[in-house]
């Protein structure tokens, strides 16, 4: 077996090192410190760095205490932990030097160091283009939970055009023709009108709490992730009514939140904004634009997606672990007098009441 270390964001530049010491094609964004950062509310950023002769893992976790879960203050005999995949995609990756042996290697290592250190359990969003799930298929609970669209846009335009469905096109022509224009910025110029449109379609979809990122969250993204972020505003007489952040680098592009005024669906502003984002991704030379999915999978959101790249879905795939099955259990039965949510399925179940 090999060794191993563990860097925090204070480690910013070692981290990022370690990135490219993985000589993998560009890993995605939500392996930088800056973007794991942003979650540091919900947890401490690390990264585990596993090395076995001229092979390396690395690994982006954030790590959770448990002991602050609502009811669970003072009832505890020691500090229990578990850790989660930042929101997006994630998951380990490795240098090509890295076999099975070097992946086995890597887990019971980094399971020896959950052991050691009060982690119950693990929840990762593996990354659907990198299918990094497979790597773990022996140490992991696996479990494929939904589709992804994606954006090939490596493809000349023609065939990216030729890849929307016919009623996409048939809308996009209809936003131009009612003379609505997408602006494109890489500052937070409107970002008033960004937030006040975001926060009104969570409202309206009933999203949870986590969704109402503040202030200091986008201060984050405009200081430490410049040069990759950017907001597109589909405008209707000078009025803003679809937005959309997006986070980017040199290989990928994500849609990562937005929202639309329900009162100009009729226009179609959003087919005219990932439209033209499509085109702004593509002439910078970045390869793949990933939409996310729906709320539910197969839902109207999914399917709205989907119209961009009728051959573009990808499964989606998470991991679940429980290193101490003990711990679990008696977490779950001091938590089990409290209203247990919808999801029976939730992981880990302690965090569902």
């Amino acid at each position: 077996m090999g060794s191993f270390y563990v860097l925090g964001l204070q480690d910013k530049e070692q981290w990022l090192r370690e990135l490219e010491n993985i000589k993998y094609s560009r890993p995605d964004l939500h392996y930088r410190p800056e973007y794991c950062g942003l979650f540091r509310g919900t947890g401490e950023a690390w990264l585990f760095v596993y090395r076995e002769g001229d092979a390396a893992v690395v690994y982006p976790f954030l790590l959770r205490r448990v002991n602050l879960i609502p009811g669970l203050a003072g009832k505890l005999e020691r500090d229990l932990y578990d850790i989660t995949s930042p929101y997006g995609y994630g998951g380990p990756l490795a240098s090509p030097a890295a076999g099975e042996g070097a992946w086995d290697g890597f887990y019971r290592c980094f399971a020896g160091y959950c052991a050691e250190n009060g982690i119950i359990t693990e929840f990762i969003r593996f990354h659907p283009l990198l299918s990094n799930h497979r790597s773990l298929l022996h140490h992991v609970e696996i479990e494929r939970t939904s589709s992804v669209i994606c954006v090939d846009l490596k493809r000349p335009d023609e065939e990216i055009w030729a890849g929307y469905e016919r009623n996409n096109r048939k809308n996009i022509k209809k936003a131009y023709r009612e003379g609505l224009e997408v602006v494109l910025e890489e500052t937070p110029a409107h970002f008033n009108d960004f937030v006040s449109i975001y926060h009104h379609t969570l409202m309206r979809n009933q999203a949870g709490e986590f969704y109402y990122f503040n202030n200091d969250f986008y201060d984050c993204i405009h200081e430490e992730l410049k040069g990759n972020f950017l907001y597109a505003h589909t405008l209707k007489s000078g009025r803003v009514i679809s937005t959309e952040l997006l986070l980017y680098n040199q290989t990928y592009i994500h849609s990562f939140l937005g929202g639309t005024l329900e009162e100009f669906y009729e226009y179609r502003p959003n087919n005219i904004l990932k439209h033209e984002v499509i085109k702004w991704a593509k002439s910078r030379g970045i390869s793949f634009f990933l939409l996310g999915g729906g709320y539910r999978e197969g839902d109207g959101v999914f399917y709205y997606k989907r119209s961009f790249a009728r051959g573009g879905i990808l499964d989606f795939y998470v991991g679940k672990k429980v290193h101490d099955h003990e711990a679990v259990i008696m977490l779950e039965d001091l938590m089990a007098a409290k209203i247990p949510r919808e999801s029976e399925s939730y992981f880990p179940g302690y965090r569902r009441y």
